[in-house]
């Protein structure tokens, strides 16, 4: 007789579970990802800007171009912040759906723990079957066999 799990409805739903939070996650690290780059864009970008600084201070600058530089290194901060709030807040979504997949995970290793444990007992039962039956044909062709 095959194998058959009682709840196998229920351990195809866990999986499916936990696949759509693995994704989940996934997505999570990509944003978390995604915002560091721009971070280390927005730092390259004001090192750039501060070298080409330091260069026309020794060549000579006008005074408004200083004040400009300044308004933009201020600008570039405050998108610097934003994007530091940003990836506080993706770090968290990240760690939340980090939880939600390894609860997932957990759930789905339960039942696939316990089917696994059924398949044991049955393949377990099986063999003792077929031992039974080997030993009754064993039997049958002694009896059968005997001098009478």
């Amino acid at each position: 007789m095959a194998f058959r799990f009682s709840l196998q409805t229920l351990l195809q739903f866990r999986k499916s579970v936990e696949h759509q939070q693995e994704l989940l996650l996934q997505e999570a690290n990509h944003q978390v990802t995604r915002v560091r780059h721009e971070i280390e864009g927005v730092d390259g970008f004001m090192a750039e800007m501060a070298a080409r600084r330091a260069r026309e201070l020794d060549s000579g600058v006008s005074a408004a171009e200083l004040q400009f530089e300044n308004l933009c290194r201020l600008v570039l901060l405050e998108h610097r912040r934003q994007l530091q709030r940003a990836l506080a807040e993706r770090e968290e979504v990240r760690v939340n759906r980090s939880q939600a997949f390894h609860e997932a995970r957990r759930r789905r290793e339960v039942v696939d723990t316990l089917r696994r444990h059924q398949l044991q007992v049955h393949r377990q039962e099986q063999k003792r079957k077929e031992q039974r039956y080997l030993d009754e044909l064993f039997l049958l062709r002694r009896e059968f066999l005997r001098p009478s």
